[in-house]
């Protein structure tokens, strides 16, 4: 079969093809596609697209019908360049057209390295689910089990590994002396471990970006942003966390850490905001099933306060009686290991690279 390859800018036939793929890929109960996120993205009126450029491409088959797609994206003065977006069917000649287009565009603006997936942004999206495919949560990357073996065939090698910790409900009797032990350590050494309120929760989410900003800074794809730019990708959280399950720790009254977790809503929240999609959110969030531990942040210089709290969570957990994921931890870091004997199974996810040469 022939193939064509399209690079667009803003024309809407080809946004809508760009959009339209990910419906033909996967079932209702799959899909994770924001198509509002990814219109803007396309459109340039994200909150982010001041600070990079995009270059979307699109395989159509010889009856105008989508194949694949994905958006190169290129940051002022970078010579890294983030492939995302990334849908296809499982053609490897329409992929290797598609990604070696993407290779020859990075290069032309001088770059020498193409990492992914990454959509656009290390704060929207990135990384391949690499196993479990039957079993999915809110907040998790979601793809089909041939995309990873697609790229590998084009050049690219996994460069970076996380997991997230599946939890079994925590029974009453649960105990883990360490972790108990050091969250009474930190209580006694003035440590407060409290849950925001709904009036408090602004003032959190500031918090929580005074710590994130510098403490996720090594990781792959980082680039900073703005105060005002983190609150409105973010500030939707006050409509999904229970607030007993957001924890927050202040020493002398600064914050020092925070755990974030939500409902697992599984792909409601992607779906448009009707009113009885909204229902279904709140139905969700009254009598949650499991949760989801998204985001986790220590001041480094505060050693120990992972652990406690780790345990003050898991207390809520015990209270609330049901199973939880604690969500797409780093290869190498020490919260992987929390509470191992909880543990019943892995899900994996990968971020893969090619070099380029002119």
């Amino acid at each position: 079969m022939n193939y064509q390859i399209i690079s667009f800018h803003k024309e809407e036939h080809y946004i809508r093809k760009f959009l339209e793929l990910p419906g033909r890929l996967y079932s209702k109960k799959e899909i994770m596609q924001q198509p509002e996120e990814e219109r803007n993205i396309l459109e340039e009126t994200h909150v982010l697209s001041h600070r990079f450029r995009i270059f979307p491409l699109l395989v159509l088959d010889q009856y105008d019908t989508p194949v694949s797609r994905c958006i190169l994206t290129v940051y002022p003065g970078d010579t890294e360049a983030f492939l995302g977006f990334f849908e296809s069917e499982n053609i490897r000649e329409a992929a290797v057209l598609l990604l070696k287009k993407a290779q020859e565009i990075a290069v032309k603006h001088n770059c020498t390295k193409i990492t992914g997936p990454v959509d656009a942004s290390f704060w929207i999206r990135y990384r391949f689910k690499a196993n479990r495919f039957d079993r999915s949560y809110t907040g998790e990357p979601y793809n089909k089990a041939y995309y990873i073996e697609l790229w590998q065939h084009a050049g690219y090698e996994i460069v970076e590994r996380y997991y997230s910790n599946h939890y079994r409900r925590v029974e009453p009797s649960h105990q883990n002396s360490l972790f108990s032990s050091r969250l009474s350590q930190k209580r006694q050494e003035g440590y407060r471990i409290v849950s925001p309120s709904k009036a408090t929760f602004d003032r959190s989410l500031n918090e929580v970006y005074d710590l994130l900003i510098e403490l996720y800074r090594s990781f792959p794809a980082y680039k900073p942003i703005s105060r005002e730019e983190f609150v409105s990708l973010y500030g939707y959280l006050k409509l999904l966390i229970r607030y007993p399950m957001v924890k927050m720790a202040y020493y002398q009254d600064r914050a020092v850490g925070f755990f974030i977790s939500i409902p697992d809503y599984k792909n409601a929240v992607y779906e448009k905001l009707t009113l009885p999609n909204i229902l279904r959110i709140l139905l969700i969030r009254a009598m949650p099933k499991s949760y989801v531990m998204l985001y986790m942040g220590i001041d480094g210089s505060h050693h120990g306060l992972g652990k406690a709290m780790a345990q003050a969570v898991k207390e809520e957990l015990q209270t609330s009686g049901v199973p939880s994921v604690g969500a797409l931890i780093r290869q190498g870091n020490i919260n992987q290991h929390y509470f191992q004997e909880l543990i019943d199974y892995e899900y994996e996810y990968v971020l893969l690279a090619r070099h380029l040469t002119n």
